[in-house]
């Protein structure tokens, strides 16, 4: 979102602000009965799962061994790129789905991603960097401060953004294919043994539960930096100034920890699962995390300089899944309505981009928004 230029703290996106170039890959059952996964090709997209290789596509099998393959010797495990697959059996079936499809981070990179959840973006948790200098010994899992005098902010910076006080730079960046296994279930399901349920056993409306399972681990990244104005010339004071960029970049890094929120909450979906009324939808997301120093340009900033970039990156991997609920029988449910679901749940570029833009404008309700030169 922008800002007024008047002298503001300013939370600014690049006008490209979701490169994301995902594909689905639909494999559709019907009531509950897993079959097949078809998989197409997206020429422009990586393929971070190693499925594809350089000879062609590895198979992937996933439904139930044949009668006459039982007794062939099967891998507990198998591993594809830097990921390792396995199925166990669900302890606990839910929505009628008696596997679990697990899959954890293999290899030398292994160590990179993190389990537990991705910690808040603690406006403490960064060193600003002195002047424009980077410091080699600059920790890796912190967001960049980059201190400008003014008279290099207006060398360096657009016309636009002359009158501003700081930036947080920040952009929702994806270039993954994600493969996605869709089930279609009955809303009552059927008893065991297939007879409807008891007469008054239910109480809500009929219809269908659509499953979107992930096959493979997909990944988004986030990248943020900060750059904040010294008024070195307008406020002579040296400790008026230091608490102004104090000031500053806390507003900043206030940003950055918004930002990181929208990710999880976009990548998540909404939460509106209403089973007496079979509408809206829920989600069960799995992933590892992890951070690492890049340097990329911004528009704005020196034109065609780069600037060292906080990349944090999430890969949702399996057991992930989307749920969602349709008041109508799965027999008239239609590609149109898995293409939607499909939709929702693959291609955010424009969620990101509304979601962000509101979080950042009710942090400006809350927390202001204008910054007077020379205010401690």
């Amino acid at each position: 979102m922008h800002c007024s230029t008047d002298t503001c703290d300013r939370s600014w996106q690049s006008p490209s602000l979701s490169r994301t170039r995902m594909s689905s890959f639909l494999g559709v059952g019907v009531i509950s009965i897993l079959v097949v996964v078809v998989i197409s090709s997206d020429v422009l997209a990586e393929d971070t799962a190693g499925i594809k290789s350089r000879t062609g596509r590895r198979p992937v099998e996933l439904r139930p061994i044949p009668e006459d393959r039982k007794g062939e010797a099967q891998k507990p495990e198998l591993i594809l790129g830097d990921w390792l697959y396995r199925v166990t059996k669900a302890p606990s079936p839910k929505n009628g789905v008696p596997w679990q499809l697990i899959v954890t981070p293999t290899g030398e990179d292994a160590v990179s991603w993190k389990k537990e959840p991705l910690p808040r973006i603690s406006p403490l948790a960064h060193e600003a960097v002195s002047r424009v200098r980077v410091a080699s010994s600059y920790q890796q899992n912190r967001i960049p401060v980059v201190e400008m005098p003014e008279k290099l902010w207006r060398l360096r910076m657009d016309a636009d953004l002359q009158n501003v006080v700081g930036i947080h730079f920040h952009e929702y960046v994806s270039d993954d294919v994600a493969r996605v296994l869709f089930t279609l279930h009955k809303v009552p399901p059927d008893n065991p043994d297939g007879t409807p349920p008891a007469p008054g056993s239910y109480q809500g409306l009929s219809g269908t539960r659509l499953e979107a399972t992930l096959l493979a681990p997909v990944v988004w990244s986030l990248d943020q930096s900060i750059v904040v104005r010294v008024d070195d010339i307008t406020v002579p004071e040296a400790h008026k100034r230091k608490q102004l960029v104090n000031h500053r970049t806390q507003h900043e890094f206030g940003h950055a920890e918004v930002s990181q929120q929208v990710l999880l909450d976009v990548l998540r979906g909404p939460q509106t699962w209403n089973q007496e009324y079979c509408t809206g939808r829920r989600s069960h997301l799995a992933y590892y995390w992890r951070r690492q120093q890049i340097g990329r340009s911004w528009n704005g900033y020196q034109r065609d300089g780069k600037l060292l970039t906080l990349r944090t990156t999430i890969a949702l991997v399996p057991p992930t899944r989307w749920s969602k609920l349709l008041p109508i029988p799965p027999e008239r449910v239609t590609q149109k309505h898995i293409q939607q679901f499909n939709d929702e749940i693959i291609l955010l570029d424009s969620s990101f981009t509304k979601a962000d833009k509101l979080a950042q404008r009710n942090f400006h309700a809350h927390h202001g928004e204008y910054e007077r030169p020379g205010t401690p």
